[in-house]
């Protein structure tokens, strides 16, 4: 680190310190403010664990124990075996026909179109923030940088939220940002209404834009 750099660091604002530690910060449950907002799934959940997978949020590598997991929990079928005997592979294409047949073989509608995927595993990380399992900040950048790269579905104004939060974050000028307090409460209030969307509201014909 040179002077100048320590310098900044030395001199850095309350708020700007704040700011850099809040991707660390403990998860608080908001359902006083959403009560409304329905529990997330579970973890296992085979309709879960596909829209994860297809909205690239599953690392190939944990497939197989979670597969496993799944066969202890009592879900046995063929290719869901084969599948929690696997090698480890680092290419999710590899896996592809036999995760497809697996989830068929579990009563998984699979595949649905990608951004049906990708909203209704988008709805899941939103109830986990508002229940306090996820922390909000990370939650917001796993959502455009993984989950959507940097699209969104025009028909839930959350993500243009959440992704404006996003960028406030990065601007140089303190003075032009909002505090921590009132980012959180408005990317909170996004959240929860992401997770507040309904499965017919996930499942009609979305309409994607890519960021500018």
């Amino acid at each position: 680190m040179n002077f100048f750099q320590k310098f900044k660091r030395y001199f850095a604002s309350s708020e700007d310190k704040a700011l850099s530690g809040m991707y660390g910060d403990t998860p608080e449950s908001h359902l006083d403010r959403y009560p409304q907002v329905p529990p997330p799934e579970s973890e296992s959940s085979p309709r879960l664990l596909a829209a994860r997978w297809a909205a690239g949020d599953l690392y190939v590598e944990h497939v197989p124990s979670l597969a496993a997991d799944l066969l202890e929990m009592g879900h046995d079928t063929p290719s869901l075996r084969r599948l929690a005997g696997e090698a480890v592979t680092h290419h999710s294409a590899d896996l592809e026909p036999l995760i497809a047949r697996t989830f068929q073989e579990l009563g998984v509608v699979y595949p649905l179109t990608e951004s049906q995927e990708k909203l209704y595993a988008s709805r899941q990380i939103a109830r986990e923030v508002i229940y306090g399992l996820r922390n909000p900040w990370a939650a917001a950048s796993n959502l455009e940088v993984v989950i959507w790269n940097w699209r969104w579905v025009d028909q839930v104004p959350a993500f243009e939220i959440i992704y404006s939060i996003n960028d406030e974050l990065t601007w140089d000028d303190e003075s032009m940002r909002r505090t921590k307090t009132e980012m959180k409460s408005a990317l909170i209030e996004a959240f929860a209404s992401l997770a507040s969307l309904s499965d017919s509201e996930i499942f009609q014909p979305p309409t994607v834009r890519k960021r500018n």
